[in-house]
């Protein structure tokens, strides 16, 4: 049975968002595609996202235009709006309406900026993945609320992008550890090499010949692999170790 309209635009949104998630394209341009497909999902006007800092780096956003945008920016300004209690809580807030009173009381600044940009409610949902957060999306809509089933597409994208988002940390990661095998891999045969190098040029055994490399390189302080390369690249007279 083919899918109503709607739900095959929400369903291509999510399936674009999943696709590609391991190649070499920025973060940001995941969460500039998330914004774009929750804003498309109907009864929403605009949306917004937000990921949290890495480890000494900087919270990242994205906006599905220059309303959202603002509004994102409000939020990380003021430490106040739905998107960080939505991210601080890991709870969805569902159609929350702007004129209402106890809006004005929780996110006093905030709401005054939504409605003077036209917004009347706000849906916030988190973005988590294993039960670890990684940022909330935000929902703004105008004049009409926003039905469950909207809601749910809206979450399904939220998090379908922290599928995608750890998906590339782990991806990452994994490059990461094997750059260092390899070099450390790399390292260990020019050293070797070395090793051998030096003991037939000094007359001496492999292990004395490592303990003269190690032995140089700690006083010298420079990497026993760098040494290792200028003993096997550099004529023996050009190198600190010299038969006798």
């Amino acid at each position: 049975m083919p899918l109503p309209p709607q739900d095959s635009s929400a369903a291509a949104a999510l399936l674009a968002l999943i696709d590609g998630s391991g190649d070499d394209e920025e973060d940001e341009r995941v969460l500039e595609r998330l914004a774009r497909s929750a804003a498309a999902v109907p009864g929403v006007d605009a949306a917004s996202c937000t990921i949290a800092a890495p480890p000494g780096g900087a919270t990242r956003t994205a906006a599905s235009d220059l309303v959202a945008e603002q509004l994102e920016r409000v939020q990380q300004e003021l430490e106040e709006g739905p998107c960080r209690d939505a991210a601080r809580t890991r709870t969805a807030l569902n159609d929350i309406p702007m004129v209402h009173p106890q809006s004005r009381v929780r996110w006093p600044a905030f709401t005054q900026h939504a409605l003077d940009a036209g917004i009347t409610a706000v849906t916030a949902l988190p973005i988590t993945h294993r039960g670890h957060l990684t940022g909330s999306l935000d929902l703004y809509h105008q004049h009409r609320a926003l039905c469950p089933s909207d809601a749910r597409w809206g979450q399904l994208l939220a998090d379908a992008t922290a599928i995608a988002l750890a998906h590339r940390t782990a991806l990452r990661s994994a490059r990461t550890h094997h750059d260092q095998l390899q070099t450390a891999l790399t390292s260990r045969v020019v050293i070797e090499q070395a090793k051998g190098i030096l003991a037939e040029r000094l007359d001496c055994t492999v292990d004395d010949a490592f303990d003269r490399l190690r032995k140089h390189a700690r006083a010298h302080r420079i990497k026993l692999s760098d040494l290792s390369r200028e003993v096997i690249t550099h004529p023996h007279w050009a190198t600190p170790f010299v038969r006798p």
